[in-house]
Order: structure tokens, then sequence, then C-alpha cells
């Protein structure tokens, strides 16, 4: 071996300030000096350099923004920008903020976990898939083995955080009885490909997005249609098993599923009877024990937030709400309610391509190196 390509030859401490350099570093940087030499790559994927860049991260995470579009030969599109989260405490209570481009895919669905996006890429038929899983900041993706999808199934990414690992279960058979219902597949693993051997607990449909708290990855459907009923699937990432527990406290408001301070939350905003925006929230603090308390919230005045045109992306770490614009009409507003002091700011996102059709805020994204993946999109 080269003595270039030999990180024996290099003092150890040389090779920390080196890593700690690198950690200061945008992720799309990182993965490109990853891609240098083989020394480059090994320092730069040990568990030490991932752990710092992890933390490192932890303490500055930003907004994601998910921009869909259709492009010029009417194919949809995603678009992925970011921005930091603005500072505490608040010294104005609006702001401007330019949005980072990092990369954009051909498609249309998708859902996030711990840092990576899942969606739906295309088959050689209409009912056929290519699921794909990509790093939103350095646009390095990685094509996953082809599966069936009929017009009503839903794929979910879930992480587990004790044996990291990621993985993504998808209705196979939407309709089907409870045995072969789904299909998962296991990121990272020397055999890459889906599995069939789980079975849950029968229920009627997703509701909503699948959210992934502490290795749970949870979402809302209708238990019986006619009573307006809830209920929550839980599914345990790690050990693969079902739960459905009863959310009978959302009264038959359809609620945004939210990580509130690494417990489940449901949370809905409402005209209160003095006419001014109400949050209110449920949160699950015992899944075996199926308890939730509620909680209230009335939104400062403000002339940028107006009732129906905005939606509650979710909760930062700090402990504040943020809500974004439904619209995507110019200028694009983002809501930072800090229900503690009762106070709300408006941040304004520019930088945004034309023709935008909607966009999707994702709090708190942490960037994080468990996968490098070898293509890069263009």
């Amino acid at each position: 071996m080269n003595r270039a390509e030999n990180s024996d030859s290099i003092p150890i401490d040389l090779i920390l300030e080196i890593l700690e350099i690198f950690s200061r570093l945008t992720s799309k940087s990182v993965g490109r000096f990853h891609c240098v030499s083989k020394l480059w790559r090994s320092m730069l994927s040990c568990p030490y350099f991932k752990e710092l860049y992890l933390t490192r991260s932890s303490a500055r995470p930003r907004l994601l923004f998910v921009v869909h579009s259709v492009g010029e030969e009417e194919e949809e599109e995603l678009h992925f920008y970011s921005s930091s989260q603005p500072p505490i405490p608040y010294d104005k209570p609006s702001l401007v903020v330019a949005a980072d481009y990092h990369t954009t895919f051909t498609s249309e669905l998708c859902n996030y976990a711990s840092g990576l996006i899942c969606f739906r890429g295309k088959g050689c038929s209409e009912e056929e898939a290519m699921p794909m899983i990509c790093n939103p900041m350095t646009g390095q993706y990685a094509e996953l083995p082809k599966v069936i999808m009929y017009i009503p199934s839903k794929a979910v990414l879930g992480f587990d955080p004790i044996d990291k690992q990621f993985k993504i279960l998808v209705e196979h058979f939407p309709y089907s009885s409870a045995t072969n219902r789904h299909i998962i597949l296991t990121l990272g693993v020397p055999k890459l490909g889906w599995r069939s051997d789980i079975c849950c607990p029968k229920y009627y449909g997703y509701l909503s997005e699948g959210i992934c708290i502490s290795g749970v990855v949870y979402y809302l459907h209708c238990a019986r249609y006619s009573k307006g009923v809830y209920e929550i699937v839980c599914f345990d990432v790690r050990y693969e098993e079902f739960k459905v527990i009863e959310a009978q406290c959302f009264n038959h408001e359809t609620p945004t599923l939210i990580n509130y301070k690494g417990k489940l939350g449901g949370i809905t905003g409402n005209l209160n009877d003095s006419g001014a925006i109400e949050l209110r929230m449920w949160v699950l603090h015992d899944v075996g024990k199926q308890e939730w308390s509620e909680y209230v919230y009335t939104l400062p005045e403000n002339d940028d937030i107006k009732l129906h045109d905005f939606t509650v992306a979710g909760m930062t770490t700090r402990g504040e709400f943020v809500l974004s614009m439904i619209d995507t009409f110019k200028p694009f507003y983002v809501f930072y309610f800090n229900p503690e002091k009762n106070a709300l700011r408006s941040v304004e996102i520019q930088g945004f391509r034309e023709n935008v059709s909607s966009v999707k805020v994702l709090v708190d994204h942490v960037e994080d190196f468990n996968f490098f993946f070898k293509r890069e999109s263009s």
C-alpha cells in the first residue's frame, strides 16, 4: 500500500484534527471529499467521525423544504431546499431568510426519517415501483429492488436508533388480509430484498403520512367511517411489531401528527369563540396504557397568518411550534410560535424556484452519515 493511502502513517492527533475540521463542513462537501481516495473514505466512514458530525449537526438543526412542481415534460419533480432555524431570543417579530437549494428528483411522493428521504421511483409498468432512498442535502441516492405498489399503496421510512438501521415498510396489497398485506426491506444488509414475514392488525388505510419517533412509526387511520373514530397504528421498527391504539380524543378532527419532545402528538388549528386562532394538541404519554393529555394554545395576532392559510409542520427541540403556509404564492412564510412566552414571529423564505405547486416543511432536519450512496442526482 502506498504511504499516502496508509492511515497508520498519519499521527492519530493529526487525524483527529482533520476530522474536527471536516465536521464543520456541509454534508455535500464531506460527500465529495469521501470520493477523493481510499484513505479519506476510510477516515470519513469511521464511527468516530459519524458520531462527531451527528453531534455537531444536532446542535444546528435546519428546516428542510420539499418543493413540489411540474417539470417541462409534465413530470412531477421534488426540489430540496433548507434554511437555518432563527435564533432565540425573539428580538425581531419578522425575519427574511434565503433558502439554500440542494438537489432535484423526478418523483411526487416522499417519506422522511432521520435525515433521509424515501420516495417512489418509476418502474416498468403503472403498478410497478422502484423505491429510492436519498440524502436530500448531498443528492446521493440508491435505487432499491422493484416492488408492486397499487394506487392506494403507501410506503413509510423508519429508523431504529439502537441498531442504527433504516427500514422501509410498504403496503404491498392494501386490501388483503393481515398476513400478506405488508412487505419490508432493511437497508445496509448484505442481501437487499423485500420480506413478507410480518403480520399486522386489520385497518382501513392511511389518513396521514407516517412519522418516526424514537424507533416507532405512527400513522393515523379511521376505525369506523360511519362514526369517525380514529386509531393510531404503531410499528416498532426494531422488532417489526404492530400495535393499534384508540385516539377518540381527536373528536372527528383529523390532526397533524408531530414529534412532541420525543412523544407522539396530534394537533389541529381552529378559530375559538373569540375569533382567534387556536392550536389544540393531544400528546400520547403512555402507549401501553393509551394515556393522552390535551393542551390548548391561542396564537397572538399576526397580520401574516390567516386561518386555513397554514398547516402545522411540527415542533422544534427548543419547544416551538412551526407552522407553514398552505398556498405557495409569494411571499412564502413559516411561523414560529413559542407557547411558553406566547410569542409568534414570521419568517419569509426566499429562493424557491418558479411554478411551485406545494411546499412541505420538515422540522429539525439533522444531517447524518449512516449511509454513503454511490450515485448523485443531476
